[in-house]
């Protein structure tokens, strides 16, 4: 699947739902967090809100909690 943002393609990654965590940091997104600019758009895995702008293998073991849906998405797919 890609996106198209002003004139750049994304490709995009659906991140995995997990279960609410018991203790451990996770951070809240929207705002989309961005670790790299013009790569992969991480959606979340629940409702597809856009998430995270990341490089394949980039980030591991983030926790990210969508402020749109309540969800819980691991970038460990």
């Amino acid at each position: 699947m890609v996106s198209r943002m002003g004139s750049s393609v994304h490709r995009q990654i659906r991140l995995k739902v997990i279960p609410a965590p018991a203790i451990g940091p996770v951070v809240q997104a929207p705002p989309v967090i961005v670790a790299s600019t013009n790569t992969i758009d991480y959606l979340c895995g629940r409702c597809g809100t856009l998430l995270l702008h990341a490089e394949i293998d980039q980030i591991h073991n983030l926790l990210i909690h969508c402020t749109a849906c309540g969800a819980y998405n691991s970038t460990d797919i």
